[in-house]
């Protein structure tokens, strides 16, 4: 082959990975909402989800509507908020919010911005004020900081760690959490641009040293959606009082009754 066509083809096989290269970051960063939140309108009714619990509106400072289902805890019960994932809507947990509302707790699960009957569009900031506003809601409603525990899963992790950052709880249980979007990102495309794509990072790991509450971390190591290696990162960078509860056959977030119901009982006891 001449040495002029050999250029030839070598500038072709560069611009045809060039084109893939900025072809591949432009859908990335495009796509990026899509593959983040992945909401879901259809909302069964309270009845059949949540026997007991009252159906609130919550307004937030940015003018969207939070639909937000409320159980109220039984004398000297603490109440848990839940921040669901990153699918689905309040209503699509019916197991979880069984075990979490045991024995008497109160329970308190919203929509996040965009999805379920809530209004807007999901972002991470959004996220943070909707969690801000639940809060600034159970304040009005008289629950002292000390008898409210976070439990959040999945997507829900980061914006616990910003909340629990920013506000005061008895506890924060994370479960299957990750240190940061961006980190997780890195991992599935090590060679794209990540750090100048993303517009949702949800940055856990600079967040969690920030936490004074005590807290349990929960992951299992077959967890196909939010590798376990992110957990047990996430959980080194925090301070103590902390507890580990690690598995082995849980995957992603199918933790049991009896899972949940030992973090519990750790963060309810004297640290």
């Amino acid at each position: 082959m001449r040495v002029d066509s050999l250029k030839r083809v070598v500038a072709g096989i560069v611009g045809l990975g060039a084109a893939v290269y900025v072809g591949a970051s432009g859908y990335m960063y495009a796509a990026q909402e899509s593959l983040i939140f992945k909401p879901d309108s259809n909302v069964n009714s309270i009845d059949s989800v949540f026997p007991g619990a009252a159906e609130h509106w919550i307004d937030t400072p940015d003018s969207e509507r939070l639909q937000l289902w409320h159980r109220p805890a039984q004398a000297d019960q603490p109440t848990l908020i839940y921040l669901h994932g990153n699918a689905g809507n309040l209503s699509t947990r019916k197991r979880l919010i069984t075990d979490l509302g045991n024995d008497g707790r109160g329970l308190v699960i919203f929509s996040w911005r965009g999805y379920g009957q809530s209004s807007g569009t999901p972002s991470e900031a959004g996220m943070y004020i909707d969690a801000r506003a639940v809060f600034d809601w159970l304040e009005t409603r008289q629950l002292p900081a000390e008898n409210l525990y976070l439990y959040a899963e999945s997507l829900g992790t980061g914006v616990a760690a910003q909340l629990g950052a920013e506000r005061e709880f008895g506890g924060i249980i994370f479960a299957a959490p990750y240190t940061s979007i961006a980190a997780m990102a890195k991992a599935d495309y090590p060679w794209l641009p990540v750090d100048s794509l993303l517009n949702h990072r949800f940055d856990s790991i600079a967040k969690i040293q920030d936490i004074t509450e005590p807290m349990v971390v929960m992951h299992s190591e077959d967890d196909a959606v939010i590798p376990y290696r992110f957990g047990i990162e996430l959980f080194e960078a925090a301070t103590e009082p902390k507890r580990l509860q690690a598995y082995t056959d849980r995957k992603h977030t199918a933790f049991t009754e009896s899972d949940i119901e030992e973090a519990l009982a750790w963060l309810m006891q004297p640290q």
